[in-house]
């Protein structure tokens, strides 16, 4: 789509601003300040794209008048071109808005592409059909691309190799035991004989060996033997006892490999999960298509009337998948939906119907909590859920209120399968609004 939104309503004779190009520069410009406040506050693309759908879009509603309000900043006199409230070119001007944002959040991306599917095939006007699905199909690629390869499984997972720093451990040391020779030579001495020679004092007597060899040989050597083998037995004990071995410590450098490896198993872990995590999330999904089994309402969806229960698969899917997923999830809901009983008469019932049933329906309280934890109460146009959610407030059961405040004809109808994928598009969208940390922001030139 290489013209801008703008200037394609203008071509298509959508806006008229009387051949002035210098007008058209104000409208770009007050579309750019609404961009810039849409990435201010992504929680307001679901209003910006429920207004920018509807031609029939009420005068008073809060986005039409910040939008007519930075219109008045870039164009003070824009009342002397347009006789009443120009609400072609506030839809304009917010549609470009979507889509400068979108190129930087693929958040406001989720919310306008989920809220598009659900109301451009209501959409009336057929001379801006080819704007919108340009516009809708060029966003959704952008954000499928990103949605499948968070699904996407790997065909072999790369894990890097530990790299560990060997710490310097000090050498072992061993301090050497000593032999007291003085007293080895004295217990030698005393095994050699009665006596010994001090040439200090003579003779001396040892304590030891009572015999001379020359005198009895064979008591001689039997008491040598015994106590020479004694005297140097203790001396060798002796030495051997002073040796002194210090050994390094290795607590330090053992506690340090047993964090590193430990960290590291925890990261290859890490790395497998996140690479096999849409093989996984795949398997959840069979598993829970062939169980027809409803977590949150704990029972059977076949055991639920249809619409209640289509109810209920929207809002368990939802619970199961990211928010970024591909365009073939909600086929997967509406195939899922199929093998519910009475789905293949394709009946239908009024939308106000389903909400009203939504709103009273015991076992879909879980998805009224839901509701009221993405949207807030009803305030000007919103989605289905705020009405779901705030069952109490004064204005969301009000018949006259209903296509004001969801910009859904009050006779419009759904089957199960469509009313599905409606709440399942609805909260994906209100969760891409309110959600301000799951999707990075990215830059035009990424």
């Amino acid at each position: 789509m290489d013209d801008s939104v703008l200037l394609r309503f203008l071509n298509n004779g959508l806006i008229n601003v009387g051949g002035d190009d210098t007008k058209l520069a104000k409208l770009s410009q007050a579309a750019n300040d609404l961009a810039s406040e849409l990435k201010k506050s992504p929680s307001k693309a679901q209003s910006f794209s429920l207004i920018a759908f509807d031609p029939e879009a009420p005068e008073n509603d809060p986005i039409v008048v910040e939008a007519l309000a930075a219109l008045q900043a870039r164009w003070t006199t824009y009342r002397n071109t347009f006789s009443s409230t120009p609400i072609a070119v506030i839809r304009a001007m917010l549609l470009d808005a979507l889509v400068t944002a979108a190129e930087d959040d693929d958040r406001v991306g989720v919310c306008f592409v989920a809220s598009a599917r659900n109301a451009l095939p209501r959409l009336q006007a057929d001379n801006e059909r080819d704007i919108w699905a340009d516009v809708v199909n060029r966003i959704e690629a952008k954000v499928d691309i990103r949605a499948e390869a968070e699904w996407a499984t790997p065909a072999s997972v790369t894990i890097a190799p530990m790299s560990y720093d060997l710490p310097k451990i000090k050498a072992l040391s061993v301090t050497a035991g000593t032999t007291e020779r003085d007293r080895l030579q004295n217990e030698m001495m005393a095994a050699a004989g009665p006596q010994y020679h001090d040439s200090r004092s003579g003779n001396a007597q040892t304590g030891g060996n009572q015999y001379w060899p020359q005198g009895s040989p064979t008591q001689w050597v039997s008491d040598f033997g015994r106590l020479s083998a004694a005297a140097v037995a203790d001396a060798v004990d002796a030495a051997i006892a002073e040796i002194e071995i210090t050994q390094p410590d290795l607590s330090g450098p053992l506690n340090q490999l047993a964090k590193q490896v430990s960290s590291y198993v925890d990261d290859t872990l890490k790395s497998v999960s996140a690479a096999t995590a849409g093989l996984q999330r795949r398997t959840s999904l069979l598993w829970w298509k062939e169980a027809l089994f409803s977590p949150t309402a704990r029972r059977s969806y076949r055991a639920l009337p249809v619409n209640v229960a289509a109810a209920h698969m929207a809002l368990d899917l939802f619970n199961e998948v990211p928010l970024f997923s591909p365009a073939s999830v909600v086929a997967f809901l509406s195939e899922t939906v199929r093998q519910l009983p009475g789905t293949e008469q394709g009946k239908d019932r009024m939308i106000r119907e389903l909400v009203t049933e939504a709103q009273d329906e015991a076992s879909l309280a879980s998805l009224r909590l839901a509701a009221a934890d993405l949207v807030g109460a009803p305030d000007g146009r919103g989605p289905l859920l705020a009405l779901i959610g705030h069952p109490d407030h004064a204005r969301a059961r009000a018949e006259d209120a209903f296509q004001i405040l969801t910009g859904v004809p009050a006779d419009a109808r759904l089957d199960p399968v469509a009313w599905a994928c409606w709440i399942f598009r609805e909260l994906q969208a209100s969760k891409a609004a309110s959600d301000s940390s799951s999707a990075k922001r990215r830059s035009k030139k990424g």
